[in-house]
């Protein structure tokens, strides 16, 4: 599996936000990372994702490219949610992402699932299994 796209997130300007991006700390990135493995049956893609409920995350596949996003409407709850409450210290960040990987070519794009627990995210990708080359007996007649 090829990571195609890096990450998104909002743009917040200026050569300050790259440095503060590129030397902050893991708990303060803009992306929820992960972990790509395969097996003989399946390609996984795990996310962290601690935070956003499957509402707020959105998965496509287009022209073999696996998509991870959040979900437009996503920024709008979570206002409302804030709203809600008195807040008195504000340290959870919860931004904008969008992560896209490239599928590999044995992989069954319309077996693709997905499930969420303990803040992982974990998207399965079934292989495609070639036919195994063999001997094939042919009978004659009935």
């Amino acid at each position: 599996m090829r990571y195609v796209i890096g990450r998104t997130a909002p743009v917040l300007g200026g050569l300050d936000s790259f440095f503060d991006d590129f030397f902050s700390d893991v708990s303060t990135r803009k992306y929820p990372p992960v972990d790509i493995y395969e097996t003989a049956d399946a390609y996984t893609i795990e996310l962290e994702v601690a935070g956003y409920s499957d509402d707020d995350i959105k998965i496509t596949v287009k022209d073999g490219v696996i998509t991870i996003a959040s979900d437009p409407s996503w920024k709008e709850r979570l206002r409302k949610r804030m709203e809600a409450r008195k807040l008195i210290a504000s340290e959870i960040s919860l931004p904008e992402f969008s992560r896209s990987f490239s599928l590999p070519e044995d992989s069954d794009q319309a077996g693709i699932t997905a499930d969420s627990g303990n803040g992982i995210l974990t998207i399965t990708i079934p292989r495609v299994r070639k036919a195994e080359p063999g001997r094939i007996e042919v009978k004659i007649g009935k």
